[in-house]
């Protein structure tokens, strides 16, 4: 793992470079490639620790939203995205403005080690294990947008990276009502995309419902400008089952309750995807892990 400090010149890696002539012939594009079958040799990237394998893609130059109500594990999911990409050898960068980088790396290392407290030589092989795949943007707080967005690109031109998470948009945006500065970063997050071939995974929030939280969101639930899912090209929720964990808290031996799985993610948007729907999933308290069922056997990510 690397850091990224945040003392850098930002300055040139700010400015946005002028698009080349985007006015072509429609005989000049690869129409074949469109329909020829897949090169297995093609690694695309995908989760593969939860049944969302096969079902959902993470494709250069694409935008992901993340959503979901606060506290409902989102972050703690797109943890594990990730470090199913690290395992695939794709090159990572993690700018979490809410959480220091020991703490976020701490609840990966759980993840990745299924163990709720990880020590010595398995700690060690894991910190090898994420050199030259996972880098830390070492920032807490409030970021301007210009230097986000120059971040992002400093890690495509310099480090040649491939995915970035940004958690979270109300630390980028001064404003969850200021829906023009939120418009206008996710629109300079698709062009960067398109620009770099990065795959950039942004975080937002959901509005709180008035009945409560016992309805899962969906993509029009989103805080802020419509323009955040309209923009997308891809828009997944967390939702933690709250009322089934209320119900074991009353009686841990609930046999009905148990029976019903810990969160659901849905695929709401997935623009260049076959795909869209939702999953159950069980979670693991001691290694904080998403798995498919409940009699599911958790071992260590290969390191």
């Amino acid at each position: 793992m690397q850091l990224i400090p945040d003392d850098i010149d930002w300055t040139a890696y700010a400015r946005q470079t002028e698009a080349r002539v985007k006015v072509k012939a429609a005989s000049s594009f690869d129409l074949q490639a469109e329909f020829a079958p897949r090169d297995p040799k093609v690694r695309v990237a995908e989760m593969w620790s939860t049944k969302l394998r096969d079902r959902i893609e993470f494709r250069p130059a694409e935008l992901t939203c993340w959503a979901g109500y606060n506290g409902h594990r989102k972050s703690m999911f797109l943890g594990q995205v990730m470090l199913d990409l690290i395992h695939a050898h794709y090159r990572v960068l993690l700018a979490s403005f809410e959480m220091a980088p020991s703490r976020t790396l701490a609840r990966m290392a759980k993840q990745a080690l299924a163990h709720i407290r990880p020590r010595g030589e398995p700690l060690d092989a894991f910190s090898r294990w994420t050199d030259g795949r996972l880098w830390i943007f070492d920032h807490m707080g409030r970021i301007e947008p210009e230097t986000c967005l120059a971040v992002c690109r400093y890690f495509a031109d310099e480090l040649k990276g491939q995915h970035v998470v940004i958690d979270s948009m109300m630390m980028v945006c001064a404003s969850e009502e200021s829906m023009d500065e939120q418009k206008q970063f996710v629109t300079d997050l698709v062009r960067l995309a398109q620009e770099t071939g990065l795959h950039i995974h942004l975080v937002t929030h959901c509005r709180k419902p008035q009945s409560g939280e016992e309805r899962p969101p969906t993509k029009y639930d989103l805080r802020g400008s419509a323009a955040i899912s309209d923009q997308a090209h891809n828009v997944i929720t967390v939702w933690a089952n709250r009322e089934k964990a209320a119900a074991l808290q009353v009686n841990p031996h609930d046999t009905v309750a148990q029976a019903k799985p810990d969160a659901r993610v849905s695929v709401e948007k997935q623009r260049n995807g076959d795909w869209e729907g939702a999953v159950g999933l069980w979670f693991d308290p001691s290694s904080l892990r998403f798995c498919d069922d409940r009699s599911s056997k958790l071992e260590p990510y290969p390191l």
